[in-house]
């Protein structure tokens, strides 16, 4: 198994999130053929093909509006300092460390 799917998904950057549905889009695009061409050459006309399709496409749907549209959680929309998605500090957060940085001491010498 990859290391790639030992990830959580909510543990997994915006990047990987975005290439996970790209790779599902695609593979359902290609099922969705499938289904159709198997159901022309069996009865003649699109069948029981069509079942597969919308429920399958439910959940496609359901991940790209997740990632793309409204349904978009706007903390993934923060940019990522680095290839791991760890997302940048807020202002608070980057004051509070340039304020640690400022102090000559620490506070493990305080004690």
């Amino acid at each position: 198994m990859s290391k790639r799917r030992d990830k959580k998904y909510d543990d997994k950057s915006l990047k990987e999130k975005k290439s996970d549905f790209r790779r599902h889009l695609r593979t359902y695009l290609v099922m969705c053929a499938f289904f159709v061409l198997i159901n022309i050459f069996t009865i003649g006309s699109i069948g029981w093909a069509i079942w597969p399709i919308l429920g399958w496409g439910i959940g496609v749907a359901m991940q790209g509006l997740s990632l793309y549209g409204p349904l978009a959680d706007p903390e993934e929309t923060h940019p990522r300092d680095n290839e791991r998605g760890t997302p940048l500090p807020d202002l608070e957060d980057r004051m509070e460390l340039r304020e640690l940085e400022r102090r000559p001491y620490r506070d493990e010498d305080l004690v």
